[in-house]
Order: C-alpha cells, then sequence, then structure tokens
C-alpha cells in the first residue's frame, strides 16, 4: 500500500478522494453524491477558511483507494480534527492512514486528534450509532463497521448525543405545565414576567432579509455555543459558506428568533424533514421546472418536524433569559401536532436544553458518538 497526501488543492487529487467518498456513501439513504466543488469551497485557494485553518488530505492506495481523510485544524491551537473520513472494511489500511494523520499532527505541534469532524464544529461531526429509528436529513450516517475500525485504531468514545422524539400529547401536557411555572418566576427576563422592560417576544426568521438574518443567527451561534466541547469560532463569511443554502430549506413560520428590548437573544431554528423530497432527485441535475417544483413541496413540507438549534445570551444588560423553548413551543405544538412526527436533534447527554422538554415526553430516535485519542 502506498500513501499519496496533499496540502494545497489539487484538482486530480480530490476527483479521486470524492469519486471513493462517493462510493463508499452510494448506498446511504442521507448521504448525495459530492463533487470537487464541494470540497474547494473549504479547501481551494480561494476558501475563506484558509485564514484561520491548516489542513492535510491523505489517501491511503493499492490498486484502488482503500482510505481516506483531511486532518484540519485552527491555526495556533492543539486540537487536529480528523474528517472527510472514509474507509473500506480494512483494518491494515485504517491503519496506515491513522499512523500517517498521527505523524502530520504531531509534526504540527497538536496533541489531541477528534473524529469525525469535517473541518470544523459547525460543518459536520459526530457518527450515527448503529440502530435507531429511519434516518432524517443531516444526520451523520456511515456504514456500521467504521465504529470496529475507529476502536482498531486506537480511538475512544469521547462524547454522546441523542436524537429524541417527542410524544405529540405529552408534549402539549407539558407546555402548558411549563407555561405555568415561567409566569410565576420572580427573577430573569420571559415573556410571561410581569415587568414590561424585561419581557421577551418572538418573531419568525425573516427570510426576505436573509443575509442580515443569517449575521444575526451567526451572533447567537457563536456566543451561546462558545462553552460546548468541540466549538471552534468563525468568522461570518465561513459561516454563511456552511449555512447559506439552509435558505432553501428553512421556513420562515418554523425558524423564530426570541428579543428582548428588541436585541436578538434567543433562537429555536427549526425545519421539516426535506430528505423524503430530495432523495427523489438523489444523482440528478434537475431541470428549471424542477427546481421549481422541489422549492415548492419543500415550502409544502409536513414530513417531519426537526427542532434543530436551540439556545440563548444574556440580555443588553446581562439580564438571564428564561423559557426561550417554552416561548417557541406554542408555535413548534401546532407544527409539530400537523406532522408526523417531532424529533429534538443532536442533543448532547448533558445539554440543558433537554430540560426544555420533560423526559417522560422524549423518546429515543438515534445515538451518535464522538471519538478521540491524545498524541
Amino acid at each position: 500500500m502506498n500513501i499519496q497526501s496533499v496540502d494545497v488543492w489539487d484538482e486530480t487529487f480530490f476527483t479521486e478522494f470524492v469519486n471513493f467518498r462517493n462510493k463508499i456513501h452510494r448506498d446511504i439513504e442521507v448521504s448525495f453524491p459530492e463533487t470537487n466543488a464541494d470540497y474547494s469551497r473549504f479547501f481551494g485557494p480561494d476558501s475563506v477558511f484558509l485564514s484561520d485553518f491548516s489542513w492535510t488530505a491523505v489517501m491511503v492506495k493499492s490498486d484502488k483507494v482503500l482510505a481516506k481523510g483531511i486532518l484540519s485544524w485552527r491555526k495556533g491551537t492543539n486540537q487536529g480534527n480528523l474528517g472527510f473520513l472514509d474507509w473500506e472494511n480494512n483494518e491494515e489500511a485504517a491503519k496506515i492512514l491513522i499512523k500517517e494523520i498521527e505523524q502530520v499532527a504531531k509534526k504540527n505541534n497538536l496533541t489531541v486528534l477528534k473524529t469525525p469532524i469535517d473541518l470544523n464544529f459547525f460543518v459536520k461531526y459526530r457518527i450515527r450509532v448503529p440502530g435507531g429509528e429511519k434516518p432524517v436529513w443531516g444526520e451523520p450516517v456511515y456504514p456500521d463497521y467504521y465504529h470496529d475500525l475507529f476502536e482498531k485504531t486506537g480511538f475512544k468514545e469521547i462524547g454522546r448525543w441523542d436524537t429524541y422524539r417527542l410524544k405529540k400529547i405529552q408534549g402539549i401536557i407539558d407546555y402548558f405545565l411549563k407555561r405555568k411555572k415561567l409566569a410565576v418566576k420572580p427573577t430573569g427576563s420571559h415573556s410571561k414576567t410581569k415587568n414590561k422592560g424585561l419581557r421577551t417576544t418572538i418573531r419568525c426568521v425573516r427570510m426576505n432579509e436573509w443575509e442580515n438574518e443569517l449575521k444575526i443567527i451567526h451572533q447567537l451561534f457563536t456566543e451561546a455555543y462558545k462553552n460546548m466541547p468541540e466549538f471552534e469560532t468563525i468568522s461570518f463569511e465561513q459561516f454563511k459558506v456552511i449555512y447559506d443554502d439552509f435558505k432553501y430549506i428553512i421556513h420562515p413560520w418554523y425558524a423564530y428568533i426570541v428579543e428582548l428590548r428588541g436585541k436578538p437573544v434567543g433562537f429555536s431554528i427549526n425545519f421539516a424533514d426535506p430528505l423524503p423530497i430530495l432523495s427523489q432527485y438523489k444523482g440528478k441535475k434537475p431541470n428549471l421546472i424542477q427546481k421549481a417544483w422541489i422549492m415548492a413541496r419543500l415550502r409544502m413540507n409536513m414530513s417531519c418536524f426537526m427542532i434543530a438549534h436551540v439556545g440563548k445570551i444574556p440580555g443588553p444588560n446581562g439580564e438571564e433569559i428564561k423559557g426561550v423553548q417554552i416561548q417557541a413551543s406554542k408555535r413548534i405544538q401546532f407544527w409539530g401536532a400537523l406532522m408526523r412526527k417531532v424529533l429534538v436533534t443532536f442533543q448532547h447527554t448533558n445539554s440543558p436544553s433537554r430540560r426544555s422538554f420533560e423526559e417522560k415526553s422524549q423518546t429515543t430516535y438515534a445515538q451518535y458518538v464522538l471519538y478521540g485519542k491524545d498524541l
């Protein structure tokens, strides 16, 4: 076996890299074919990420590609993110890949390796655990044998998350109970406080002002998520590369911003699972009429309500914000009742967001892990 690696954009290298990825993911329902363009936005010569991130891409080959991955790291840090990782069920090739990745990491003074993380926390990370219910859009699904290869190459589980399904009737009961409890809270800023100066309001994301709304969401995400273990800050320009396409997925009636005296202090970003619609065009290039029909169907989509991002930050004068998810729940319960199911996605086992819904209204839908090792 031989090793091939690059740390500058190489069109030929990435063509082989992407073709192998597409082969491995061909039968994975949530995976769609990728092209070199999907990688050049992160690693190409004009990428906005190059000012803050360094990277090395590696392939292990015999007469064909057997394993590949990209080690990336934020300049000035000691954590390496191993992502865009795929391999055949071949222990020897997997060990060769990880050994090469570790040598590159040590050469660049990295002391921790975490995987799978595609470049950064915001792009894609974690891997779904075998089992669970039918996959939904955005889940990090890989072949089951990946877990065995992580173990055989020395990685240990360092984090666990799950997606849970809300029981509709119990969820409605919980909403009214929490709303009643919130109304008697004497301190903090929330929607039911008697002090009008501390009363929060909620609004839908304004799709006709998407650029400005994306800036607000970037600021909220950055502040709310900064203490999460895998968090690494990114600029708005980088954030836009990752999330700008969400304007085609998000329905303005499902995504909300919470404000205090006009300042955004919380968010509940939700959408209907687009997978049943998009999967019909997997591997195809729809024409203009088909694209218009896809957009119309996405706007009318009632398949599965996904509660994706929930968080809050202090108010303009440091006020403690309470009840963000409760405030959004009135609308969530309405839309959720019209859809087949409601999922709360990617919740860490110790996440305070889990308290937004009572445990008795939750049923585990899928689980995910992150692997890591010290170097």
